[in-house]
């Protein structure tokens, strides 16, 4: 692949790239998908789509003349024509993983980077994808989560909540701490013998201690109707046991 000048490489090859999940999309995956900042900046090079991207430029990796890459959150922006906020939100909340080997920007990267940025087709679905951002998550999963739970009306869940105990700190995927209400997302990294062990032994110290451990599978996500069904219970849940702490409190009690 030869061009006379470097290519900006973007969309889902930087992605790729910078070690987040790809999203169902339609840009096709077996080509590389770079930006041009007018129409008659396109040319015509086999297996290169060219997208004409307004926003701003910013570039992390060069190598000499052949291509830039486009920054985390430039190539973020790029893919809101086509994928949707939820997913918009996951890419984000993907490079701030909680895991500094796989961290490649923090959440104010993003809203830096509209800040700055001119005009450009999706911003509006960026500036809404902000908010469910999670920063230091240690799962794409958990994106989803948060964001179905900050939209139940329960308020806003903390991510990666620690709990202090009498031999140490348990961390929680996503808490709300005011009525000891925690949520566990059970992907296959659990499933292994040695892993489920340690859970069982992490939730049972957590709920010696007045938690509530509710756990989330994929299942619990994958529908429209399943995630109704889900938060239906979880508001259950956290309003039952925000009343008993309520009223605990409110008797002396702890």
């Amino acid at each position: 692949m030869r061009t006379k000048r470097p290519l900006r490489v973007g969309y889902i090859n930087a992605i790729r790239y910078w070690g987040a999940p790809v999203p169902k999309t339609d840009l096709a995956s077996n080509r590389v998908h770079v930006s041009v900042p007018r129409a008659q900046d396109r040319n015509h090079i086999a297996g290169v789509t060219f997208h004409v991207f307004s926003g701003k430029e910013e570039y992390c990796k060069y190598e000499y003349e052949r291509f830039w890459m486009a920054s985390p959150a430039m190539a973020w922006a790029q893919m809101a024509t086509y994928c949707d906020t939820e997913a918009l939100a996951t890419i984000a909340s993907a490079f701030a993983s909680r895991e500094e080997r796989r961290k490649k920007a923090r959440k104010d990267d993003f809203a830096a980077y509209l800040d700055a940025s001119p005009r450009f087709a999706g911003k509006r679905k960026c500036e809404e994808a902000l908010p469910y951002i999670v920063e230091d998550t240690d799962s794409p999963p958990e994106t989803p989560l948060f964001g179905i739970l900050l939209d139940s009306g329960l308020g806003r869940p903390y991510a990666n909540y620690r709990v202090r105990l009498r031999h140490g700190t348990r961390l929680i995927d996503m808490a709300y701490p005011d009525c000891k209400v925690g949520f566990e997302y059970q992907g296959a990294y659990h499933a292994s013998p040695e892993q489920m062990r340690k859970d069982a032994a992490r939730f049972n110290e957590l709920q010696h201690n007045g938690w509530t451990i509710i756990m989330v599978t994929a299942d619990d996500l994958r529908t429209e109707e399943s995630r109704r069904a889900f938060i239906e219970m979880v508001r259950d849940i956290v309003n039952r046991q925000r009343y008993l702490h309520y009223w605990l409190a409110a008797n002396g009690s702890q």
